[in-house]
């Protein structure tokens, strides 16, 4: 007699089943440096650098710079080492850990990563005018099984999708491990490895191998029809005022979670306000909403309106990124006077 199961017992079953493979898929093994190489932008590449820069580059990091491709191009790591070394007397070493896109899980996997194994005596996180709820897209790409299973799921939309991916994703990334078969080298090369002061303030190449130049300029008439048609270019408030507190908790709760590694590590956090065209200054709701009572380096102000410093509406060109990283080396020998050691 053929037995068949009850739709509850199916349903148990098939519950059963996904919990097996969730766990199998989390303790199976795989190589962290084929992870980091798992992502890029869609036109470039950068993750697997910065994995090469903490765990292969025997550089200390004295401030680690992280956020979008605002801070990617729109500060110079060289550029801020020999401005305080001019201005402090000082030998610092910085690293421009950014990565495109906004995505405060992400912000938090690449500094987690840099004070497990750099611990660096600052750490400073981009800020903008507008503060996005979204998680980062490639959050599921990059982080260990750990936190993509302990991800807050309070007003995270990518919380229970990323769940279903992990399984697929560690299984393929076990078999990559297992049978070598990495996204771009096998082992970290010294020489191929870019260098601990990589620094695209100036060009940004692109993964089909042509390189963008940031030495241009865009008229004033374009930027601001750009600016126009910014979908997220004002923050407006989504959820009725008595859900108001989550509205920004994804966001506060990974700032709060990199502020707690910093203090554990020795360490110390600050922001930076890098601005977009016509948004010279930073709105007072953002410290607000994210809680914030650290010192804000604030790169706002007449670069916001001036053409000649604008690659779009959202990054600077390479004359302003020249012009945010003086300011911003400034800054930072003002209020770290005493980063690195001491000499030239």
């Amino acid at each position: 007699m053929e037995r068949t199961l009850s739709p509850a017992s199916f349903v148990f079953a098939a519950l059963l089943l996904t919990l097996c493979l969730l766990g199998v898929s989390v303790v199976a093994p795989q190589n962290d440096y084929y992870r980091w190489q798992e992502h890029n932008s869609g036109t470039t590449r950068k993750a697997d650098w910065i994995y090469e820069r903490l765990h292969f580059d025997p550089e200390r990091i004295d401030v680690a710079l992280i956020g979008t491709s605002r801070t990617g191009g729109g500060l110079s790591g060289p550029e801020i080492e020999a401005a305080y070394c001019k201005a402090a007397g000082r030998r610092i070493r910085v690293a421009n850990l950014s990565l495109p896109v906004t995505g405060r899980n992400l912000h938090y996997l690449i500094a987690k990563e840099a004070m497990k194994t750099k611990a660096p005596t600052l750490t400073v996180v981009e800020l903008n005018e507008v503060e996005t709820r979204l998680p980062h897209y490639a959050f599921v790409e990059l982080a260990d099984a750990g936190d993509i299973l302990s991800a807050p799921a309070l007003i995270n939309l990518n919380y229970f999708s990323d769940i279903a991916r992990l399984p697929g994703r560690q299984a393929l990334l076990w078999f990559k491990s297992m049978t070598g078969r990495a996204a771009v080298r096998q082992k970290f090369d010294p020489a191929l490895y870019q260098g601990h002061d990589l620094d695209r303030t100036q060009v940004l190449p692109l993964l089909d191998g042509h390189v963008i130049s940031r030495d241009v300029t865009i008229d004033e008439a374009t930027l601001d029809a750009a600016e126009a048609a910014r979908e997220d270019h004002a923050s407006t408030t989504r959820l009725p005022h008595f859900l108001r507190p989550l509205e920004y908790r994804f966001s506060r709760v990974y700032l709060h979670k990199i502020e707690t590694l910093a203090e554990k590590s020795g360490g110390d956090v600050a922001y930076v306000y890098l601005p977009a065209w016509r948004a010279p200054v930073m709105p007072d709701r953002i410290r607000t909403d994210l809680a914030i009572d650290r010192p804000v380096i604030d790169l706002g102000g007449d670069i916001a309106n001036d053409p000649a410093k604008w690659f779009d509406a959202t990054h600077v060109n390479a004359a302003g990124a020249n012009e945010q990283t003086a300011r911003f080396a400034a800054e930072l020998v003002r209020l770290y006077p005493d980063l690195g050691d001491d000499g030239c």
